[in-house]
């Protein structure tokens, strides 16, 4: 099984203090990070821009904090792309995995 045979590199995630656009650092992942998380965090103006991008698995909580379910894979991965790449939240603007 393919699954099995691939070799898995460790990565180390780190959250940036501003957006980092236009890297080409994510050329090479298999996107990682959008596939092992459980969630990432919104604010309501990025929930409602993704509501509108026809996003299926957002949560509001009664404590006022607004998330988008990402456990097994992002709803907006085309691949290991992005496909709202120009509209991503910020947090995941301000992620970046490096490998050790």
């Amino acid at each position: 099984m393919e699954l099995f045979r691939r070799k898995r590199v460790k990565r180390h995630g780190i959250l940036l203090d501003e957006p980092f656009d236009g890297s080409n650092h994510c050329c090479g992942c298999e996107a990682d990070c959008c596939r092992g998380f459980s969630a990432v965090e919104l604010d309501a103006a990025e929930y409602s821009r993704l509501e509108k991008l026809g996003a299926k698995r957002l949560e509001f909580h009664l404590n006022g904090r607004f998330f988008l379910l990402i456990e097994n894979g992002c709803e907006f991965l085309e691949g290991s792309r992005c496909g709202i790449y120009d509209a991503r939240p910020a947090i995941c603007r301000k992620f970046s995995c490096r490998t050790n």
